[in-house]
């Protein structure tokens, strides 16, 4: 079997996350990701030059997903916002599940202040920011989300939510089932017309 040149680099970056999230970033050595994703530490440079430049290849993977996630997301709301919310929910919910969530964050927490790192999560809260917005926004046209708030405002309520959920589910490591009837209790409390 012939291996795609871009399958070898997709190795890298999955078996990097799995080792990151595991080890933290610190003990997450180029050779531990090499060995993870069966490549030769030639194969690594040849795609990342750095271990800081293949952590952003994780975090870029990430946000890929997100911005297909929210894509789906918008295409939803345009008919019915309420099922985007939903979708929007299960994805918070699905990514609060994530058994590499707590140790992939507290890995970021160790990780030199990096130009590139921030950029790649500034760029996927601007992703979920202005796909809320929309959401919102399509909302408030079809009455069912309240249009006394601007959407920009709604939409950062909405984040504020879901880091929440997130931090609360990397403290403690994962979520009770109830947390879902309660997200949506505090979505439908904080949008409700």
């Amino acid at each position: 079997m012939v291996v795609q040149r871009g399958d070898r680099r997709a190795d890298i970056v999955a078996a990097a996350h799995r080792c990151i999230a595991q080890f933290g970033y610190e003990r997450a050595t180029t050779a531990r990701i090499c060995a993870a994703a069966q490549v030769s530490s030639g194969t690594f440079f040849h795609y990342f030059p750095t271990k800081v430049a293949v952590l952003v290849a994780v975090l870029q993977s990430g946000v890929d997903r997100t911005r297909e996630v929210f894509e789906r997301i918008r295409a939803t709301a345009a008919d019915d916002a309420l099922a985007a919310l939903e979708q929007w929910r299960e994805h918070v919910l699905a990514e609060a599940a994530d058994e590499d969530l707590a140790g992939f964050a507290e890995a970021l927490s160790a990780v030199p202040d990096a130009a590139e790192v921030v950029a790649v999560l500034e760029d996927e809260k601007t992703v979920v920011r202005r796909a809320l917005v929309d959401v919102v926004t399509a909302g408030q046209r079809q009455g069912t989300v309240r249009a006394d708030i601007a959407a920009e405002r709604a939409a950062l309520w909405l984040s504020i939510v879901a880091e929440a959920v997130l931090g609360h589910a990397v403290e403690e490591g994962g979520l009770p089932q109830v947390f879902a009837s309660e997200l949506e209790d505090v979505v439908t409390r904080v949008l409700r017309p």
